[in-house]
């Protein structure tokens, strides 16, 4: 690198070049101490010079080449050499790259630094390096498109735009006349700092509206709705309360709670993998303490893995995502500690009483707020601001009393989730707040009431559609002695939002009165998707309706049966359309493969998979591929007896797989016999305290 050819200042250059005068800086020098920032950036803005002239001074001053970024067309293939923690931390823009001589260019604001040279060319590989000068709001600006938009938009929600209005009294940034992908609402009172946070928006098409305070910005989200809402750590007003509002007003709106722009970009992802590996440990310790107390499952466990979903589903921040997840991991730790009662009937008195354990170890006030705040009667009506302590109470008090009474990990059958739907909105705003049960309800919906596997069950779920409701009770009483799953229902819009949940096994759609009537229905709910011809469905009408729609057969309906027919003969049909289903299922799952399972790491990581397996003592293979790397594990009785990997074998291969988040498993059954040479003789439980132990020391390495 060459040195700096003169030794003077950018100030004293462009006052040599007669580009300013002693009173101008003097302005400029005003401006940057109540600002911060390079003075030729003050210069530029204040419109003193132009950014040309002042990149020809600091050409002149560092003896180098600039550069125009505005100008220039940058490159992606530039882009991706340098990462975007690294630019912004080192305000550096790589704008082009070229391949004959193998070379990065790289625009910054002091060209003479050997020291950034080296931590580019150390970054980038063996490729060389040339640095250019360029104006300091141009990098920023810069960063700000290419970097800091894929974080920002990351919040935002672009394929429902939402056009809101603006009023005269708000700061709406952008050009009016181009098409906006929605609205966004910047809060914070440092505007200069975020301006790149703004640039960034404006650049992927949103429309910017700023508030300089939380009370302020709780008046706007009342006349009109964001996408996302943006708020710096240091703005004034009861930003807690305007978070609420959000959450109330439009649960589909992102939220972000931010120090910096800067802090917000180099933190991506770190916050999240840090708690994820939190969540991790956690479930890790209340595995171990069920284990040895030799409990038939990890209730706690479950809890936890499923509230922290919800919050999820929920859009939480992820501080308080974390620290109701933490409750909800540790809310019954007394019945360890103390021996109590491990009955149902104990729930409130075992949190109760881990609450005050863990407050006389002076554990987090917020998380034993969250433990204080379960199992309580709502009478206080959250009208303004809903305490974190309230919502992480009714959250994790939720998933434990579904957890006491239904597992997650067995499928639920129609009949079953709506009567269970219904006890939770009969306790709506009394036990649970009503966002958290609508929310839950969502999860349940997502995670059991789907098409179960076709193995070994039952096919007796039957959906059904009556205007009149106590000709329905009558049928449904009449299946539910045949052993079928009947639900009901009077309304079309609730029939085709129930199919879409979970398709059921039989349809039966009754109808009295005109041919045209039964057709309007049927023509009704296959316009919204109900597939008649997938699912096997009977027409039951008039018989004079019956014969005039008998063409009806030909879109797929199983019959059409006369509504003046014995029920016992319907009974009869059903009865041989299940057996007929059950052995059609039993043909297609009568495989070699017959008892395998498979699943996605993202779904069930490899620690959840060996806790999962472990307390069943089975004996299986268990491979898993992730990215182009594959593991075999092979467990006696639940035992990890053998691991290999590409490069690893034993206790290495498994430290090695608990790292992967990405990735498939597949798990096969595997006779004594068939298992091959052990290489490994360490504890599944020490394995994976070990695995957990080294993810949490490389995580934490580059940072310190």
């Amino acid at each position: 690198m060459s040195e700096k050819n003169s030794s003077l200042r950018i100030d004293e250059i462009l006052l040599w070049q007669g580009l300013v005068n002693e009173g101008q800086i003097k302005t400029a020098l005003e401006y940057q101490r109540e600002h911060g920032g390079r003075l030729g950036s003050h210069l530029v803005r204040l419109g003193f010079v132009t950014e040309a002239q002042l990149l020809g001074g600091l050409a002149r001053q560092f003896d180098c080449e600039a550069v125009v970024l505005s100008e220039v067309a940058i490159e992606p293939e530039a882009i991706a050499t340098v990462p975007a923690n690294f630019a912004l931390a080192r305000t550096v823009m790589p704008f082009a790259f070229d391949q004959s001589s193998n070379t990065i260019s790289v625009a910054c604001e002091d060209p003479t630094d050997d020291t950034l040279v080296e931590e580019l060319e150390f970054i980038a590989g063996d490729k060389q390096i040339k640095l250019f000068v360029a104006a300091e709001m141009s990098l920023r600006s810069a960063i700000a498109e290419y970097y800091l938009a894929a974080a920002a938009t990351r919040y935002t929600v672009p394929e429902q735009p939402v056009a809101a209005e603006s009023s005269d009294s708000d700061e709406s940034v952008g050009d009016e006349d181009m098409i906006h992908q929605g609205t966004v609402l910047l809060v914070t009172d440092e505007l200069e700092d975020d301006r790149p946070l703004q640039q960034a928006l404006q650049n992927e098409a949103f429309r910017v509206v700023c508030s300089d305070s939380a009370d302020d910005a709780i008046d706007l989200i009342g006349s009109q709705t964001f996408q996302a809402v943006f708020i710096r750590d240091t703005v004034p007003g009861d930003y807690i309360d305007l978070i609420d509002r959000l959450r109330k007003l439009s649960p589909s709106t992102a939220v972000r709670y931010y120090e910096s722009p800067g802090r917000m970009l180099l933190s991506e992802g770190g916050y999240q993998a840090t708690g994820d590996l939190v969540i991790r440990n956690m479930q890790l310790f209340t595995t171990l303490l069920s284990t040895r107390e030799q409990t038939s499952g990890n209730h706690a466990g479950t809890v936890g893995k499923y509230v922290d979903k919800l919050c999820r589903r929920m859009d939480l921040p992820d501080k308080d995502r974390l620290s109701i997840v933490s409750a909800a991991y540790l809310h019954d730790i007394s019945r360890f500690y103390y021996g109590e009662s491990k009955s149902a009937s104990d729930c409130c008195t075992r949190v109760q009483m881990t609450a005050r354990l863990l407050d006389s170890l002076n554990y987090p006030p917020l998380v034993v707020g969250i433990l204080k705040s379960m199992y309580i009667d709502l009478e206080q009506k959250y009208t303004r601001r809903l305490p974190i302590e309230a919502l992480g109470g009714s959250i994790v008090t939720i998933v434990d009393v579904f957890c006491e009474h239904v597992s997650f990990e067995k499928r639920m059958s129609l009949d079953k989730f709506e009567t269970a739907r219904n006890n939770l909105l009969s306790l709506s705003d009394r036990m649970f707040l009503s966002e958290v049960v609508e929310a839950f309800l969502e999860l349940v919906e997502t995670e059991i009431l789907i098409e179960p596997d076709k193995k070994g069950r039952t096919f007796n779920q039957v959906l059904m559609y009556c205007e009149d409701m106590d000709y329905l009770s009558a049928i449904s009483g009449r299946l539910k002695e045949e052993n079928f799953r009947p639900v009901a229902l009077d309304n079309v819009d609730k029939f085709v939002e129930m199919y879409q949940r979970s398709r059921p096994d039989i349809m039966i759609l009754l109808q009295e009165g005109r041919a045209s009537k039964a057709s309007s229905l049927v023509s009704n709910l296959t316009d919204r998707g109900v597939e008649v011809a997938t699912v096997p469905t009977y027409l039951v009408t008039s018989r004079h309706a019956a014969a005039e729609l008998a063409p009806m057969l030909d879109l797929g309906l199983e019959d059409i049966f006369p509504i003046e027919n014995s029920l016992d003969l319907l009974v009869v049909k059903l009865q041989k359309l299940r057996t007929r289903i059950q052995e059609s299922a039993n043909q297609r799952t009568a495989e070699p493969d017959e008892g395998v399972t498979a699943g996605n790491l993202e779904d069930m990581n490899l620690v959840d998979l060996l806790q999962a397996m472990g307390p069943s003592c089975k004996t299986a293979k268990i491979k898993i591929t992730s990215d182009g790397s594959k593991l075999t594990l092979c467990l006696d009785k639940g035992r990890i007896v053998f691991a290999e990997g590409d490069k690893k074998v034993g206790a290495e291969a498994v430290y090695e797989g608990v790292s992967w988040n990405t990735g498939k498993w597949i798990v096969q059954p595997l006779a004594e016999d068939e298992l091959p040479e052990p290489n490994n003789d360490t504890s599944n439980e020490v394995l994976l305290m070990e695995g957990c132990r080294r993810l949490d020391e490389n995580s934490r390495t580059p940072t310190e």
